[in-house]
């Protein structure tokens, strides 16, 4: 056993640069190699303003398992009872235009961020490849909420002149938007189109259903064109995103040639590698985020971390740092 005894401030402060260096060398290194877009751009984090018992071994069990999940498809649930009367329920959606590597990454890329909402009782993110939630109830088939309903419009702005036409642009965005949505509801919740020079995306959750689909598009998509005359605009809805932009920003045809997931050597190395640094980032901040509390809780005193010495032999980076967050004594 190692038994560390440090002053909390100096606890807290090497903790933050552990966290900080260790997700700024994986982030630069694995998308330096990858040659995939998994759209990882953040449109929107929210947090619940209701505070939980949720303890970050379930937040960090319920991940693992979400990701075992999304290996295989664009589209997972699941729940853990985390206490007798308490359940907590997760859901990942990926867009469709993405290839399971892209997938994968983009939810490796979502994972990292939400844990910034904990304690919070719920919470989602919208990148622009892929959605993750979390709440204390069943909320898989909830297409629409006046709670959850927002919109994020892009900074600039569409300029007449050079050929361009503010009002063809408007309704250029108007008719992409609406054809998306139907190609959409008639595509089982997926569609790309161009129409007059705007390019739009439509995804709805596999989980809500036909008309929940159709319903949650058609009111992200009047949130969207209310962004004109901005350039770019996003509806994001309990069920379903929607974007529209003068730029295209998605892989339509991705993966028809060749594998039919898209695979390559390299971006299957790239996705488990990514994988375990999100696990190791949600290890670093269960230490990092008990140790705070404690610090909260009994301000001033000595901090005393009983770490357990691994042995090499020990198989799977996940399986390590679980080992370690669960047999890691902090006593404050």
């Amino acid at each position: 056993m190692i038994s560390l005894h440090l002053h909390p401030q100096l606890i807290v402060i090497n903790l933050q640069s552990w966290l900080f260096l260790s997700f700024i060398y994986s982030a630069s290194f694995l998308f330096s190699l990858s040659l995939s877009d998994p759209r990882i751009t953040q449109s929107g984090l929210y947090c619940g303003s209701s505070k939980s018992t949720i303890n970050i071994p379930t937040f960090v069990k319920e991940m693992e398992t979400l990701s075992q999940l999304i290996t295989t498809s664009h589209f997972a649930t699941y729940n853990l009872n985390y206490s007798s009367t308490s359940t907590f329920y997760a859901l990942a959606q990926c867009h469709q235009d993405l290839s399971q590597t892209d997938c994968l990454l983009c939810y490796a890329a979502s994972r990292t961020k939400l844990p910034r909402c904990l304690p919070s009782l719920s919470s989602r993110i919208y990148l622009d490849g892929c959605f993750l939630r979390y709440d204390n109830y069943s909320f898989y088939q909830e297409s629409v909420s006046s709670s959850f309903d927002t919109f994020n419009c892009g900074d600039e702005y569409f300029h007449a002149g050079g050929g361009g036409n503010y009002l063809e642009f408007s309704t250029g965005v108007g008719d992409a938007v609406g054809n998306v949505t139907v190609q959409a509801v008639e595509n089982g919740g997926f569609a790309v189109v161009k129409v007059s020079g705007i390019y739009a995306l439509a995804q709805c959750w596999d989980s809500v259903g036909r008309e929940g689909c159709r319903g949650c598009l058609e009111m992200a998509g009047k949130a969207a064109r209310g962004c004109v005359p901005k350039k770019e605009g996003r509806g994001m809805n309990a069920g379903c995103y929607l974007r529209y932009s003068t730029d295209k920003f998605y892989n339509k045809g991705r993966g028809e040639k060749g594998n039919a997931h898209g695979f390559s050597g390299l971006e299957i190395t790239i996705a488990v590698v990514l994988a375990a640094a999100a696990c190791l980032m949600l290890s670093f901040f269960a230490a990092y985020a008990s140790c705070v509390w404690l610090l909260k809780a009994k301000r001033g005193s000595y901090c005393s971390l009983n770490i357990l010495k691994l042995s090499p032999s020990s198989l799977g980076a996940c399986n390590i740092l679980k080992q370690w967050w669960l047999e890691t004594q902090v006593m404050c």
